[in-house]
């Protein structure tokens, strides 16, 4: 189930066909997911966003990072050049190498002469449902999620998003689009979230001001959010954007915790050399409805990451799905 099944969400946008970060040209999400309870409880996993030619062709893009606490690799560069040259990687934090050797081998897959690259690999810490020390993942997984990326992919628990807590409820893997109109030509934005955040009392949803949680739950983990467009646009419009999705944990109530890890990156599949990226970016008025598209997107991602999830029991205790809590 998703969260447009259960109250619709009034942000002025209608969505994209599959309402997910894949109604964006170039894009394809693949997971490889481990779900196991032999010799130890195992919920983890890699989940890649894959852009088409993106080390032929890099994209625009601009990280922002709203709380530190975090292990993601291959930001400080994109932020140095204003590009990006690899596909989007996600998986827990101590698996961050495995899934980085497992970027460099697609990489030389696809263009064997390179000498250097750099892989983005973004992380949160699902260890309270899995045996993060295990280092289960390797960088196989990495190129099986890889190899198996789709346009309409699954959400929820699978993937990195396998082990991943939302406000004390189940979450993980969460996306959804905006379809917006720039001087009369349609475009999309799609954002795609790793939601690991937040305490059940902080959380808000819009739309169901009645419902009220009270079981209260740690305050750790962390939020990845990556939002894509091909709307033409430049590093330092994309470096705006990304900062605009931490909006999101306060519209759903949290506050940004000392242990949460919330970082945004945001890029463009336009080709770089479209010259409305000079002009699209500097008008007010646009910048602002992107924004807007952007940010209730990414609230609609990370609610789609719990409502997409069941009750899980892992390595240290179990987790609701928050539609059982909801019917309750």
């Amino acid at each position: 189930m998703r969260y447009r099944e259960y109250t619709p969400l009034k942000d002025g946008f209608s969505t994209g066909k599959l309402n997910r970060i894949t109604d964006v040209p170039r894009l394809r999400v693949g997971h490889c997911t481990i779900d196991r309870d032999q010799l130890t409880i195992v919920r983890t996993g890699v989940t890649v966003l894959r852009i088409d030619d993106v080390i032929s062709k890099p994209v625009w893009a601009a990280s922002n990072v709203f709380n530190g606490y975090g292990k993601s690799i291959g930001l400080v560069q994109v932020d140095e050049l204003g590009t990006m040259e690899s596909h989007v990687f996600f998986t827990n934090t101590l698996s961050i190498g495995a899934v980085q050797q497992g970027a460099v081998k697609i990489a030389l897959r696809e263009c064997h002469d390179i000498t250097s690259f750099n892989a983005v690999v973004m992380e949160c810490n699902d260890s309270y449902l899995s045996d993060i020390a295990s280092l289960s993942v390797t960088d196989s997984m990495a190129i099986e999620a890889y190899d198996g990326a789709v346009k309409d992919f699954k959400m929820g628990s699978v993937g990195a998003g396998t082990g991943m807590v939302c406000f004390g409820f189940k979450g993980g893997i969460g996306s959804s689009s905006r379809m917006i109109e720039i001087d009369g030509r349609e475009y999309t934005l799609g954002a795609l979230v790793l939601a690991n955040f937040g305490r059940t009392t902080d959380l808000k949803i819009p739309g169901l001001v009645d419902v009220n949680f009270e079981e209260p739950q740690r305050d750790g983990g962390s939020l990845i959010m990556v939002l894509s467009t091909d709307i033409p646009l430049l590093p330092h419009h994309l470096k705006r954007i990304a900062r605009h999705l931490s909006l999101s944990i306060g519209i759903l109530g949290a506050p940004g915790y000392h242990g949460s890890g919330d970082i945004a990156l945001a890029f463009s599949t336009a080709d770089r050399r479209d010259p409305q990226a000079l002009t699209i970016g500097e008008d007010g008025s646009i910048m602002s409805r992107i924004f807007k598209a952007s940010v209730w997107a990414t609230v609609e991602a990370i609610l789609d990451s719990m409502f997409s999830s069941p009750y899980t029991k892992g390595f240290r205790g179990t987790v609701p799905s928050i539609l059982d809590s909801m019917y309750q």
